[in-house]
């Protein structure tokens, strides 16, 4: 019987059924899809974890080095650290690294090292996550090179920096859990020991350490880090938790997840309103029956099973197949993933963890449905058999008589008109617009936002025309002097500023010291977009970034003051500013010139610039490049572009689902409510064509009002995108060092292009549905 009830009613009222069963679906799917991306990551990374074994601690040195000093500290520290291996880095500049016809890898913006495989712990895995097993000769790339210079397998790179010269066939791709991610500056090569030998003996590279730990369960991180530093033992680079690297591993996939997510709901709460439309339309065409039910006895609960059954069978099988279909969807998403973390994902954790996401909507949708059948009992037997409950007390105290209209031609005054009196049958259209044009244009404002050169501000650096960066070698203090004498005497150049990044011993809440990156320079020249105050331009100044000044940092705000430790001596700075930035695990800093460089921890060297009018970019960036080898030279475009393009990339593809979700939500949800708006005024439209107004003109009137919804719901859907979307997307990016996300808007995509299509899409339906539905027989409806 049950089964037979849901039949009857699906027949009479097919498409109302099919699109709120299209809409769960679609609202599972997508909810399972992020949810399972998500399993799918904290398996991949915790699996990656596994065979990778990176360090606890990881401390970056450039210069003299006594591993006897290391060993004795490891043994001084035996019941906090586990493991202590030194990886010997030797640092080939990218522009002697060829491969291709003629190309090299002078224009990335990562600093490139040959290494061997470590013996204990942080190896670096092929893409079976098995310990890479170089043999002589060959080479195994790491996987952000193979993607931005398409390299493969089978292809050769030659290394020839100064007296040496080596052809390397790649053999495998590498998969390094520490310097996977984009957003980390460095990457590695894997050789064979006798290649990486024979390039030391002929000092092809700059030598830099890797002094890595690898502690005990009950290993404390942040003694081992004060009594290193407190040791004195070396450490001009900075160090590094192991936890940096998973954020890093996992930034890009979790932030595709929480896009998802959000969009989910958004559906979940279209459905929902949409089976609020065909409940009242439903429960207004059976007023009269349930009348009747309530006229011989049936109970309250009785009556509300009729109708809650269906809506229970539809929900519990659109959660299946939208749960089914998901497996087959997550793989548009997690590509990246599959590529960089783990290409195995059949673990069983994303089965039971992606349930999670039709359950909540079946349980979301019933108890919806229930509170919305309440008002069934608010109806008695004789109200219900004198027919059209759900008007009552509707009427409005005003008329808009045709008399008052002085702007307008009277079909679009009746249309507008009846949007008036009938606002809260309208509204749900209106909230549906307002969801659908929100789910189009945030991704698109997203997109836009990281793909402009402005998102520099939330990654620490001013906005300039191009960036040069001078990496660690024997003369880099002597290039960078050169370079400033030589940009001063550039007549192209507008504007430039030089920038120290070096690592210095900062005082924590707890009286304990840390080491902390600190840029100094002249911050008025290229300003950045602080939260608070401003930047450092005095002496004893100092600006934080929000993850440094928030309470699991260094727990300060503005005009507080800040001990950092110099020349031996300690240092008060005060808090000037706090800044947004999302590189470095979000933790740096920039003080006026006056604290001076730390010569021992000098990290690196940058130089931002601003061309004069008419300059060719790409014109100076190579003179630049072929006069100073060792430096990276890139327009901010492209240094923004290489460090976040597998995020850009992944956005991509949620922008093009966003507005495809949307287009079918706005078109379907537009036919279902004219279907039952025109069914529902069936007898109003005859009379309208007895007294002689014609199909066109009727047709016209509908029309109007509908259209003047969906232009009110797509200006405040962008409204709501560009306010509510920039909050809530500062809410996700402030664990991540961004807490106040500004989007950069293209006007003519987000105010002209995409409610065009939409209104399009949508116009077409109202004009299509309007026209079949006003053609009905006359006599059939009047008798009726």
């Amino acid at each position: 019987m049950f089964l037979k009830m849901i039949k009857n009613d699906f027949n009479r009222n097919k498409l109302v059924t099919i699109t709120v069963f299209l809409f769960i679906t679609m609202a599972v799917i997508l909810a399972a899809s992020a949810t399972n991306n998500i399993a799918n990551l904290i398996q991949g990374i915790s699996s990656f974890q596994e065979r990778a074994v990176p360090a606890d601690i990881t401390v970056m040195h450039a210069g003299d080095f006594d591993q006897a000093e290391i060993d004795r500290f490891t043994e001084l520290y035996r019941d906090h650290i586990a493991m202590q291996e030194t990886m010997v880095l030797q640092n080939i500049d990218g522009s002697n690294i060829h491969f291709g016809q003629n190309q090299t890898m002078a224009g990335t913006i990562q600093d490139i090292s040959f290494v061997v495989q470590n013996k204990h712990f942080d190896f670096i895995l092929d893409l079976d996550n098995e310990k890479l097993d170089v043999k002589q000769g060959s080479a195994a790339v790491p996987i952000y090179f193979m993607e931005q210079y398409d390299l493969e397998i089978g292809d050769h790179i030659a290394v020839k920096s100064g007296g040496y010269e080596k052809e390397f066939l790649i053999s495998d791709y590498a998969r390094d859990f520490e310097m996977n991610s984009p957003l980390t500056s460095s990457k590695r090569f894997v050789i064979h020991q006798d290649d990486y030998n024979e390039m030391l003996k002929m000092q092809a590279g700059e030598l830099e350490f890797l002094i890595e730990f690898k502690l005990n369960e009950t290993g404390d991180s942040a003694a081992i880090q004060n009594a290193y530093q407190e040791a004195g033992l070396p450490a001009n680079g900075p160090i590094i938790e192991g936890k940096i690297f998973m954020l890093f591993n996992a930034m890009s996939d979790m932030i595709i997840a929480l896009v998802i997510i959000l969009i989910s709901i958004l559906l979940i709460v279209i459905a929902s309103l949409c089976i609020r439309l065909t409940f009242l339309a439903t429960i207004d065409e059976d007023i009269r029956e349930i009348g009747v039910m309530k006229a011989i006895g049936l109970a309250k609960k009785d009556i509300q099973k009729v109708y809650l059954n269906k809506y229970r069978f539809i929900s519990a099988a659109a959660g299946m197949a939208g749960y089914l279909i998901s497996f087959a969807v997550v793989n548009l998403l997690n590509s990246h993933m599959r590529l960089y973390i783990s290409s195995d994902l059949t673990g069983s954790l994303k089965y039971i963890l992606s349930l999670i996401a039709p359950l909540l909507v079946y349980f979301m949708i019933v108890m919806y449905c229930k509170s919305i059948l309440k008002r069934i009992d608010k109806i008695s037997a004789v109200e219900a058999l004198r027919g059209d409950i759900t008007e009552s007390g509707k009427t409005r105290k005003y008329s808009f008589p045709l008399l008052n209209n002085k702007f307008f031609s009277t079909n679009i005054y009746m249309g507008l008109r009846d949007i008036a009196k009938r606002f809260r049958l309208y509204r749900l259209l209106l909230v549906i617009f307002i969801i659908c044009t929100f789910i189009i244009i945030l991704p698109v404002n997203i997109y836009n936002t990281i793909h402009s050169p402005q998102f520099s501000t939330y990654m620490g650096i001013g906005k300039q025309d191009v960036r040069i960066d001078l990496r660690r070698t024997d003369t880099i203090t002597e290039d960078f002097i050169k370079l400033q004498e030589e940009l001063k005497n550039d007549h192209d150049i507008e504007k430039f500023a030089p920038y120290m990044t070096s690592s210095y011993q900062v005082k924590n809440a707890d009286g304990s010291w840390n080491s902390m990156n600190i840029e100094t320079g002249d911050f008025s020249l290229f300003p950045l977009t602080f939260l608070e105050g401003r930047a450092p331009e005095r002496e004893g100044e100092i600006a934080l970034s929000f993850a440094n000044a928030a309470k699991d940092g260094l727990n300060k705000k503005v005009g507080d003051e800040v001990t950092v430790r110099t020349g031996g001596k300690e240092r008060m700075l005060t808090v000037t500013g706090i800044y947004q930035d999302i590189t470095n695990g979000g933790k740096t800093a920039k003080a006026h010139s006056s604290l001076g460089v730390n010569e021992e921890a000098v990290l690196w060297y940058i130089v931002s610039l601003d061309l004069a009018e008419g300059v060719n970019i790409q014109e100076k960036k190579d003179y630049y490049q072929n006069a100073y080898s060792s430096a990276q030279v890139n327009d901010i475009e492209e240094y923004t572009q290489q460090t976040l393009g597998n995020i850009i990339d992944q956005l991509g593809v949620v922008v093009i689902g966003g507005i495809a979700i949307a287009m079918i939500i706005a078109i379907l949800i537009t036919a279902l409510f004219l279907r039952m708006l025109l069914s529902k005024d069936m007898s109003q439209i005859a009379i309208m064509r007895s007294v002689g107004l014609t199909l066109k003109q009727i047709r016209d009137q509908y029309m109007a009002g509908t259209l003047m919804v969906l232009l009110l719901g797509v200006t405040i859907g962008v409204l709501a995108s560009d306010f509510l979307g920039e909050w809530l997307v500062s809410l996700a990016m402030s664990t991540m060092g961004a807490a106040r996300i500004e989007f950069v808007q293209i006007l003519w995509q987000t105010w002209l292009l995409c409610p065009l299509a939409l209104l399009i899409a949508v116009g077409f339906t109202i004009y299509v549905s309007c026209r079949v539905a006003v053609k009905g027989d006359l006599s059939v409806v009047l008798r009726g």
